[in-house]
């Protein structure tokens, strides 16, 4: 399948980002061009419409959140299938979700991503239909919204009974005296590395984003203290609200952690850290952690020279505007100061038991 991709101006910086998501799920990139001014019919402009009609490709990805109306002109213009960045994003999250937990979630955020868009359809189908407000009766297109919205419910009721066999696990933990340490952080920072190093397990890790999507936790000792350490899905700028929504089961693991570790690729130019960490920090805010004992695990810093990482560490400094976070930089890969920020996971958890 070759796809084109149209990429909006803002994200122009990020382009490798952006293309590496696509790739995860259609390798055979087509053009890709970057969209200046969305119209507000199509998002693409005439010119552009006329250039893709002369093209062989089999799908339109659009890197932006498109309104529902935009989606249904796309395809009657082009006669392609269109689908935007939440769609893509949810696709990759379908092919990677193994749990059945995960598979409801993304159900879930499909489902809400999609009614909209079948909304529109329906409303559409009866412009063209309808004379003034007479109709002919109930469409296709109406019964198959309410089928999704009578599915949206059941696998409502399905996420709430997961969540709460989570809560009960999670109580069982603290019962027992676990404190909880959460690994969050950007996707591909080198999240389930670090977790594997410090659990010695060998859960799936991989180049592309999103490997993990259900939090997988497990007791480990720093020193003299056990605590359950939890890997969680990574993080992404611009993540669809119905996504965030859709994971707050596996966020909330993070919510209710005693410690977060927030694993940053150390590897990127220093403008692109800054940026994902406001994006890991904007993200812990909408989930009720600010003010929670965080510690920024500074990854991968066997890919950079001791004067890059310096150069980062004090713009990080800088960015983070003199809180009390610490910052360490670690290989988790290389197995580089990982004692160290063992040690200091260790200190963190003592200050939080005496608390």
């Amino acid at each position: 399948m070759i796809v084109e991709v149209a990429v909006p101006k803002k994200y122009v910086e990020y382009l490798d980002e952006e293309i590496s998501l696509v790739k995860t799920i259609y390798p055979v990139v087509g053009n890709v061009f970057v969209v200046k001014k969305p119209s507000r019919k199509t998002y693409i402009s005439a010119t552009m419409l006329e250039e893709l009609r002369g093209k062989g490709f089999d799908k339109l990805v659009v890197m932006d959140s498109l309104k529902p109306t935009q989606i249904i002109n796309l395809v009657r213009e082009l006669r392609k299938d269109v689908i935007d960045r939440s769609m893509l994003i949810l696709e990759i999250f379908a092919n990677h979700a193994g749990s059945l937990e995960a598979k409801l979630q993304i159900e879930l955020a499909q489902l809400r991503h999609n009614l909209p868009l079948i909304k529109e359809a329906i409303r559409y189908a009866k412009i063209g239909e309808m004379h003034g407000f007479l109709g002919a009766g109930e469409y296709g297109f109406e019964k198959y919204y309410f089928m999704l919205k009578r599915r949206e419910n059941k696998v409502r009721r399905e996420i709430e009974r997961v969540r709460k066999t989570r809560a009960l696990r999670r109580e069982r933990r603290e019962r027992l005296g676990y404190p909880h340490v959460a690994i969050i952080g950007y996707t591909c920072a080198g999240k389930t590395t670090l977790f594997n190093r410090l659990t010695m397990l060998s859960k799936p890790v991989g180049p592309e984003p999103f490997t993990t999507l259900t939090p997988k936790s497990y007791k480990v000792r720093f020193n003299t203290i056990e605590a359950v350490v939890t890997d969680t899905v990574g993080f992404i700028r611009d993540l669809p609200p119905e996504v965030l929504e859709a994971f707050y089961a596996t966020l909330e693991e993070v919510a209710e952690s005693d410690l977060i570790l927030n694993v940053i690729d150390s590897s990127k130019p220093l403008k692109r850290i800054i940026n994902e960490v406001e994006t890991s920090m904007s993200i812990l805010g909408k989930i009720g952690c600010r003010g929670k004992p965080l510690i920024h695990v500074l990854n991968k810093i066997d890919l950079v020279s001791s004067d890059r990482l310096k150069e980062i560490m004090e713009g990080l400094e800088r960015a983070l505007n003199n809180s009390q976070d610490s910052i360490i930089p670690v290989s988790a890969e290389k197995n580089i100061n990982i004692d160290e920020l063992v040690l200091l996971v260790e200190s963190r958890l003592k200050r939080v038991l005496k608390r």
